[in-house]
């Protein structure tokens, strides 16, 4: 991020273009090599990917009733639901379950990563790009996403146990695995530009429903679903994470209030020192 951050205040970078490639290659390439090796039960998978669903409509409810209540137009609602709906779970969620819960949580982390990327890149996808087009456009732009047929292929794969040749998968996940260093690249860039000072009011709210509220309805549905041991402790940490660094690619990509969205990413990264180290001794 830091490195991002200095780049772009020193050379002129063509963001777009950067933000296409993480989206339409870098990404698919990593949700495809971890999600067709994970060895989970398919009850595991199941619950995990219930959980991600029920806590992301229930997420999705609260910050529209919000936006209503808050009077906002279409754009402004959609960059708001794009910084309080989808999280931050695959730069900043895997390592941390992995350094919190071992091996065992990143495997759980890894389905709910999987879960919501492909949310961020259907519905997220369709809110990002309503704010400037019609239904019918934004609806098809979600198919235009290579990343909800990388989730399915590597699903098939995994559930076929279907044998991938090394030289085709090894190209794939080294692909992949430079994923999570150009979003961090890019989010610098984009912090670069961003002032928190021109709509902190709505920051500051998006921030308290993205750590605060979204870590109590965690703990809620995963008491509903009977969620225990590592698989509860992981799916909470993830839902609880700070705004998805993916949510500035597509508001770079469809025009969606990028400096607002930005913003919201950074206050919520910085704000969950505090709330996810709370939230990890709680769990412990």
């Amino acid at each position: 991020m830091g490195l991002g951050f200095a780049l772009r205040r020193l050379v002129s970078i063509d963001l777009r273009s950067l933000s296409r490639v993480t989206l339409y290659i870098l990404s698919p390439c990593l949700i495809f090599s971890r999600l067709s090796q994970s060895t989970l039960e398919a009850d595991d998978l199941g619950r995990i990917v219930a959980f991600t669903l029920i806590t992301t409509f229930t997420m999705g409810v609260i910050s529209w009733g919000t936006t209503r209540l808050l009077r906002f137009d279409q754009g402004k609602e959609s960059a708001f639901l794009l910084a309080t709906l989808f999280v931050n779970a695959g730069n900043y969620g895997l390592p941390l379950n992995l350094l919190a819960f071992g091996e065992e949580g990143l495997a759980r982390a890894i389905v709910f990563f999987a879960t919501s990327s492909f949310l961020v890149n259907t519905l997220g996808v369709y809110l990002a790009s309503r704010g400037q087009v019609g239904v019918r456009e934004s609806m098809a732009n979600i198919f235009k996403i290579p990343l909800i047929y990388a989730v399915v292929a590597a699903l098939m794969v995994n559930f076929g146990n279907l044998e991938i040749p090394e030289p085709i998968f090894k190209p794939l996940e080294m692909t992949g695995s430079a994923a999570i260093p150009v979003m961090l690249l890019i989010l610098g860039m984009e912090l670069s530009q961003a002032s928190v000072r021109e709509e902190w009011g709505t920051i500051g709210v998006a921030t308290f429903i993205r750590l605060v509220v979204a870590a109590g309805v965690a703990l809620g549905i995963a008491s509903l679903l009977g969620l225990a041991g590592v698989t509860r402790q992981a799916c909470i940490v993830e839902a609880s994470m700070p705004t998805a660094v993916m949510t500035t690619i597509l508001a770079v990509e469809f025009d969606a209030r990028p400096k607002f969205v930005t913003g919201t990413v950074f206050t919520t990264t910085l704000a969950s020192i505090v709330t996810l180290t709370l939230l990890l001794r709680l769990l412990r």
